[in-house]
């Protein structure tokens, strides 16, 4: 173990393949024992410091990512979560690099087919998200993406939904985290054209953020995952995702330079609208020609019907908030609802028509008239696109001939001489129409 590290790496080149070899071997014997030796020696590794700029942790740790990766044996992959589980928790400080590697392997266990692999890997993941964020960020942005993408792949578990639901959560707390260690995404300098980050060191002298990293590096993969879920085919998954991005965006906002803002707001928000209306309406129109088929669109129906609404008020709400910012994007932002409002579906368009009453009213002194001038023009154009279904009513009724069991009469005086009232009149009137709207929804 005194061997400079120089050395180490270089045996490590020729060792790591022999430790993977017999790691997947078919006899389970060996390829314990060969784990257990393998997790000896990378505590020792883990017992000291990793030099700066180098990788030779990750190195170390890579054995026991193919293993995971590759071995059918539940076993392995189970001991290989407890082998690094007991590694960082126990080593946390001098994991480094190494991180890359272990959220990696945590990866790999959330798609594992066996629970008690997925849970237990899910039960350390909490522990290090909670108790030591601080260790994640020190090192590079990439870390701290790689974790990221871990707790969206334990949202996919199939196994418990509180895993998913809990992974959700730990993103929010993750965006809690980056905001207290005061990562601000700012403007690039005028001067070197480089990005201003800040440098937090709490009381153990751990450094949270370099001055290396971008902010927007930390804050675009988790936005960007969140926003992804939306999409996700469970109802509780997108409800979720979509509470959580924008509370995150509103509670967070503050620290966003209006550059990444518009950014955000582009390739994060406006995506989650993305054909919702188009794809709803051609779900319905499928299960109306085939009820009994399975439609492959039924998803975007409970999305909008469970959903939308949530997401438009968020959507609204949002751009309030930061209007000084998002000004820009205020034609998206109507272009939106006003597909919701040439909805041929009663629900998305009062959806939309609320959803810009609270616009115009939140911002109505604040519009300049050239903005006034856009949406208004968007309303018409979006009420003009409902005329054709409303002359197609009016051409109905005239071409329908409703059938009678008695004579037609042409006027009142007629039909009281053949003893007809009013009533009788109102009665046929109601008929009529009960007729008429019948035969137009089969059109």
């Amino acid at each position: 173990m005194n061997r400079i590290r120089l050395v180490w790496s270089r045996m490590w080149n020729v060792l790591s393949d022999f430790f993977v070899s017999v790691g997947l071997s078919e006899n389970l014997s060996v390829a314990i024992f060969v784990m257990d030796s393998l997790r000896q020696l990378a505590m020792k590794f883990l017992e000291r410091e990793e030099l700066a700029n180098y990788n030779f942790q990750n190195e170390f740790l890579r054995p026991f990512v193919i293993i995971m990766w590759k071995s059918n044996s539940t076993e392995i992959r189970e001991l290989i979560v407890r082998c690094i589980s007991q590694m960082v928790l126990s080593r946390v400080r001098n994991v480094k690099s190494g991180w890359k590697s272990v959220f990696s392997v945590f990866t790999a266990a959330a798609a594992d087919e066996h629970k008690n692999v997925v849970l237990l890997a899910f039960e350390t993941m909490e522990k290090i998200v909670r108790e030591y964020f601080p260790y994640i960020t020190e090192t590079e942005a990439a870390t701290f993406t790689d974790c990221v993408r871990c707790l969206i792949k334990f949202t996919n578990s199939r196994f418990n939904s509180d895993v998913s639901l809990n992974a959700i959560a730990f993103l929010r707390f993750c965006a809690f985290k980056l905001a207290e260690g005061g990562l601000v995404c700012t403007d690039k300098s005028s001067d070197d054209g480089s990005s201003v980050s800040t440098v937090i060191k709490d009381d153990s002298g751990i450094q949270s953020f370099t001055d290396i990293d971008d902010p927007g590096s930390y804050w675009g993969p988790l936005l960007t995952g969140l926003s992804k879920l939306t999409s996700d085919s469970r109802l509780a998954i997108r409800k979720s995702s979509l509470e959580v991005l924008f509370n995150i965006l509103n509670d967070h906002g503050h620290l966003f330079s209006q550059t990444f803002w518009l950014g955000v707001f582009s390739s994060v928000v406006l995506p989650i609208f993305d054909g919702v209306c188009e794809k709803r309406d051609k779900a319905l129109q499928t299960e109306q020609d085939s009820p009994t088929a399975e439609s492959p669109h039924r998803d975007a129906i409970t999305w909008d019907t469970e959903t939308s609404a949530v997401a438009l008020q968020c959507l609204v709400d949002l751009f309030i908030s930061f209007y000084d910012v998002l000004r820009p994007r205020l034609s998206d932002v109507v272009f939106i609802l006003t597909r919701y409002l040439r909805s041929s579906i009663q629900g998305p368009a009062s959806t939309g028509v609320a959803a810009l009453s609270h616009l115009t009213g939140e911002l109505g002194s604040r519009l300049s008239e050239d903005e006034w001038q856009e949406i208004l023009l968007a309303l018409k154009e979006a009420a003009m696109s409902t005329l054709p279904g409303f002359k197609k009513l009016l051409t109905t009724m005239d071409d329908i001939k409703v059938p009678h069991n008695s004579q037609s009469y042409s006027n009142t005086e007629t039909s009281s001489d053949h003893g007809l009232t009013n009533d009788d009149l109102e009665d046929d009137n109601l008929q009529n129409v009960a007729y008429v709207v019948s035969r137009t929804k089969s059109h």
